[in-house]
């Protein structure tokens, strides 16, 4: 006959019970919260900008992209029709999170007098950003490296608010006799450029993100140099 006998909770050692309620917590998996087709898209954008911007578009593959999101390349192609279609999807994405940014900050006002400010305030914003985000740049390299059709699609972006104000300064200095005759947009073009190579070789080749003073320093004598560059009565004799 068999024996029945009840169990209380100081018939075994506590570590026997704390095995059975960790059994049971990890026993199967809690259904994971099903995405609307939006927010899978989003998902599956956000997991492959981040494999893009470390391998590029041809170092890519919807296999690794599927794996990353853990879905089916079926679910993929179900959103994108084409990985290219998903690239574009990509750029398009990145452009716009970063344009938003830029377009939410309040464009300073155009006054020559003041273009150190405000050549100082672009620099150190589009460092800052870039130091604790180099995605953006990464896709940028790869999209010109590869040759890509999307590439134009990064440099679009820099036509914001600030850096129209900086250019309409240095066009208002020009006009008034304050600053030496150039071309605002190449002049414009010139500081740009040295901000974006000094990201890519910190960020992008070193991957140095941890001294924002090395940064400053360098802001500080870009300014420097440019002003007096552009400010008429440095070059009288």
């Amino acid at each position: 006959m068999p024996v029945f006998f009840k169990l209380d909770n100081h018939s075994f050692p506590d570590d026997i019970f704390c095995l059975t309620i960790h059994l049971k917590s990890t026993g199967p998996h809690m259904p994971r919260k099903r995405l609307t087709q939006a927010e899978r898209r989003i998902q599956i954008i956000e997991v492959a900008m981040t494999l893009f911007a470390t391998k590029g578009f041809t170092g890519t593959t919807t296999r690794a992209i599927a794996r990353a999101a853990d879905v089916s390349e079926a679910i993929i192609f179900r959103h994108f029709a084409t990985k290219e279609d998903l690239y574009n999807a990509i750029i398009t994405y990145t452009v716009e999170k970063r344009s938003e940014q830029w377009d939410q900050d309040t464009a300073p006002p155009p006054d020559p007098r003041n273009i150190e400010h405000l050549l100082r305030g672009f620099a150190q914003t589009f460092v800052n950003r870039n130091r604790r985000d180099s995605t953006f740049i990464r896709l940028m390299m790869y999209s010109a490296l590869e040759d890509h059709k999307f590439r134009e699609k990064f440099f679009a972006i820099y036509s914001n608010p600030h850096m129209r104000s900086i250019r309409q300064a240095i066009q208002t200095g020009v006009d008034q006799g304050l600053f030496c005759a150039v071309d605002p947009a190449e002049s414009l073009r010139s500081f740009f450029y040295t901000l974006l190579q000094h990201c890519i070789s910190r960020f992008v080749a070193r991957n140095e993100t941890d001294m924002p003073e090395r940064d400053d320093a360098m802001i500080e004598n870009l300014v420097t140099i440019f002003v007096r560059g552009l400010r008429i009565d440095n070059h009288k004799s």
